[in-house]
């Protein structure tokens, strides 16, 4: 039951990863946590190779669309490269309690970033940028490129409001030129953190990554037909009960 309790829930988070942009890891690795009472590096290995599924299943499907800015990609790609790198390295050594009250204070900050991102009355149609305005941004992944690294925490949180106030893009493109990135950056950062953990849990991973490879396709398709408001404040609830119970259990 547990088994297939991770099929369903790779559907659900997966779906919503794609949908409004975020890295499954914050809901992965909280529940990997809370429910199937892995350790926090634990968590976070598998968390992070259950993404490399669910970013990929959901890459393809953005690809297909023709919504990838793909130099974008690349380039957030290489700058966030060395923060996952680190913080990969980092994490294997810190004690279980920091991870996990680190783990819920970033929970709380995502839930405050999206209580007070409004940027819902900018069209949904992609302008003219320039090298300028994508420099300006370049600091968004270098450093939160540490936090994926570190917590198995998407960029898109952070990067998609960037994008869309900084280079005007529309909602679906911004998500569609994030989710590559995320996927690179999760393959990058699981190897590290499976060379490094003991128990592999291996049946978790088939069981949620088999969920993840449905829901990437249903996210991909209903970000461009699902009021994301909605999605938003879902999104908010949970990641402020989630915040708050695991700085509490750190404590």
């Amino acid at each position: 039951m547990l088994e297939l309790g991770l099929f369903f829930s790779g559907i659900i988070i997966s779906s919503a990863a794609m949908a409004i942009g975020i890295g499954g890891g914050i809901l992965w690795t909280p529940l990997l946590i809370l429910v199937y009472k892995l350790s926090p590096q634990e968590a976070i290995a598998t968390s992070l190779l259950i993404q490399v599924i669910g970013m990929g299943s959901g890459s393809i499907a953005y690809y297909r669309a023709g919504l990838v800015k793909t130099k974008l990609s690349l380039i957030f790609f290489l700058f966030a490269l060395p923060g996952v790198i680190i913080g990969s390295l980092i994490t294997v050594k810190l004690a279980e309690q920091t991870v996990q009250m680190a783990l819920g204070i970033m929970s709380m900050m995502l839930a405050i970033l999206f209580v007070n991102n409004r940027d819902e009355a900018i069209e949904n149609t992609s302008r003219a940028y320039t090298r300028k305005d994508i420099a300006h941004i370049l600091p968004i992944p270098a450093f939160f490129g540490f936090t994926l690294g570190t917590l198995s925490l998407g960029i898109g949180e952070w990067l998609i409001p960037a994008l869309r106030s900084k280079l005007k893009l529309g909602m679906a493109t911004s998500i569609a030129t994030v989710i590559p990135v995320m996927f690179l950056l999760v393959i990058v950062a699981s190897i590290i953190h499976w060379s490094f953990t003991r128990d592999l849990h291996l049946n978790y991973f088939i069981w949620g990554a088999s969920g993840t490879l449905i829901g990437g396709q249903i996210g991909a398709h209903i970000s461009r037909r699902l009021d994301e408001r909605i999605l938003k404040q879902s999104f908010i609830y949970i990641m402020t009960l989630i915040g708050i119970h695991l700085i509490f259990q750190s404590i």
